[in-house]
């Protein structure tokens, strides 16, 4: 066994020796033992899926030579202030004619 004082300090931990513990096992099976039946039925459905032949999507055919954009939703224009501080004066009134 080697010096604790020779060891570095950043493995230190590795030449302690330390009991393990392990989690307690009672509350785990009690957990597991009420959701059997629902594990089941899932494992049956991927034993089903992994047996079955496996479907490829066909590939679509473009019959056109030109690509269009997909068109995407356009927004009407709703300002959330005036963009002019004031409004315009009328330069005609009924002086200047």
């Amino acid at each position: 066994k080697p010096d604790p004082q020779t060891i570095p300090p950043s493995l230190r931990f590795l030449a302690e020796p330390r009991a393990l513990a392990m989690a307690p096992k009672k509350a785990a099976a009690a957990a597991e033992g009420g959701s059997k039946g629902a594990g089941a039925k899932k494992a049956g459905k991927v034993a089903k899926a992994v047996k079955g032949s496996v479907t490829r999507k066909a590939k679509k055919i473009r019959t056109n030579v030109h690509f269009f954009r997909p068109k995407t939703k356009t927004m009407k224009r709703k300002p959330r202030y005036p963009r002019k501080s004031v409004e315009s004066r009328e330069r005609m009134d009924k002086y200047r004619i």
